[in-house]
């Protein structure tokens, strides 16, 4: 269950102007097994609800049990409906064999009018998508806190910005180190065929981008 994908202009983010639809590619990757690309679309979601069941059962083995599978297809069938639905790419991660899951995605489209300041977050660095600006995201949801992650990157008018959903703490410390994997494979291409890449917003020192990003996100 390792994927790559490339997705082009059709994502539900407003593109500025003058931008030609279905000519924008955003493409990625995990060389990790367990992330499970959640498609656009689905003509019969409960189809494709069988066939990732069986594949997670295929992938699991003998240490599938018959007991988990009504809360594997439910796991499944709350992550297609809430898929975000101007992500290019969602993943559903799978880090074990067991009914526990998170959500990755990458959206892409118009910068924002005001580009994150220096007290928003600290600068990050990918491979393919130049300078972003790392923001922790917190929640509180049942008596639980949750830990999540967004890195944006903005290049003039367009923006990509990756998010891994808020999780408990633990599963974030778990697969935090993937997400990171995955932000470096990104690649934003333009009509031209250009690769987009950012630099840091104004404000934040011209220096390199915090290589050391597990001592800055806290995942507790």
């Amino acid at each position: 269950m390792t994927h790559a994908s490339t997705v082009g202009a059709d994502a539900p983010l407003a593109p500025p102007p003058g931008w030609g639809d279905g000519l924008w590619r955003l493409s990625g990757r995990s060389e990790t097994a367990g992330w499970l690309l959640q498609p656009h679309r689905v003509e019969d979601a409960e189809a494709w609800v069988d066939a990732q069941t069986a594949e997670l059962q295929e992938a699991w083995g003998a240490r599938w049990r018959s007991e988990t599978e009504p809360s594997v297809r439910a796991l499944l069938r709350l992550g297609l409906d809430a898929r975000p639905v101007d992500a290019a790419l969602a993943f559903q991660l799978w880090p074990v064999p067991a009914p526990l899951v998170a959500h990755v995605h990458a959206a892409f489209g118009a910068a924002p009018e005001v580009a994150p300041g220096p007290g928003a977050g600290s600068l990050y660095e990918a491979e393919g998508l130049g300078v972003g600006v790392q923001v922790v995201r917190r929640v509180r949801a049942e008596e639980v806190d949750l830990v999540g992650l967004d890195i944006a990157f903005v290049a003039g008018e367009s923006a990509v910005v990756a998010s891994f959903e808020p999780t408990v703490p633990e599963l974030f410390a778990l697969l935090i180190g993937q997400f990171h994997a995955f932000v470096q494979t990104l690649e934003f291409i333009a009509p031209d065929g250009t690769p987009v890449r950012a630099s840091a917003p104004a404000g934040f020192l011209d220096a390199s981008a915090d290589a050391d990003w597990a001592d800055t996100v806290p995942t507790r």
